[in-house]
Parts: C-alpha cells; sequence; structure tokens
C-alpha cells in the first residue's frame, strides 16, 4: 500500500513539471539563440572597457606648466586633492588623462575609450577605480 501511494505522488510530482514541456517553453527555446546575440555587451573586467596608452611621471616642471595652462581641448571630469580626469574626443574615440598626485612624483596616465557612448556608460566606474588607487602603469 505504501509503494502505491509513493507512486501516485511521484506521478502527481511528475505531471506538475509539464510546463516544461508546453508550448511556452518551446517558443522561449526557439528565440533564446537571438535575444542572446542581440543582447548588449557586459565587460566582465576594466580591460575590455579601455585601453591604457601610456604613463609617465611628470616633473615638477611639466606639473606647474600643465596646471597653469591646460589644453584647450579638454574637459575637467573630476578634480580631487590628489587626482585629475580630463576628457577630449578624437574622431571614433574618447582620450581620458588622469594625473594622480603623490607624496613624491605626480604621474598622468592616458587612457582610450573606443567611442563617446562607451565612455558615457562606464565613466562612473572608471572614476571610482581610479579614486581607489587603481591607476596603471605599466
Amino acid at each position: 500500500m505504501k509503494s502505491a501511494a509513493l507512486i501516485v505522488i511521484s506521478l502527481m510530482f511528475l505531471e506538475g513539471c509539464s510546463v516544461y514541456r508546453s508550448e511556452g517553453r518551446n517558443q522561449f527555446e526557439a528565440a533564446a539563440p537571438s535575444k542572446i546575440k542581440g543582447a548588449s555587451f557586459v565587460p566582465s573586467s576594466s580591460s575590455e572597457i579601455y585601453s591604457l596608452t601610456g604613463c609617465k611621471n611628470q616633473g615638477p616642471l611639466e606639473t606647474w606648466f600643465n596646471d597653469e595652462f591646460p589644453r584647450a581641448n579638454y574637459e575637467l571630469v573630476v578634480m580631487e586633492n590628489d587626482l585629475e580626469i580630463w576628457r577630449t574626443t578624437r574622431p571614433g574615440t574618447v582620450e581620458v588623462k588622469a594625473i594622480q598626485r603623490g607624496d613624491k612624483n605626480v604621474q598622468a596616465c592616458s587612457y582610450e575609450f573606443s567611442s563617446l557612448a562607451v565612455w558615457d556608460l562606464y565613466k562612473e566606474q572608471f572614476v571610482r577605480e581610479l579614486e581607489n588607487n587603481l591607476m596603471i602603469s605599466e
């Protein structure tokens, strides 16, 4: 008697799983590949968002000159005590220059984003990384 009840309960449970064989499920599975291909790309790391084009340590004279006479085509994005981020657009790309002031030196790094849309999308994340002292120098 117990085994018959167990079989009936098992059949009821399996019957409840019929949603996986429904017409709606079949339509979902048929449409899924095209939706995945059309989905927007979300990078898994910052190296896929921008590229580092170069870093250098600035001397006191160069730092003073850049502070007093900033380039006209650059826009100041962030200004903090130890970090400045400047941005300019070039044909097809966005160039970002980050200047980080330390106790002993001033480091300037240039980064490149593939488009203005990519820069707008990831600007806050990029600034947070630099504020957390993750400036990449090679």
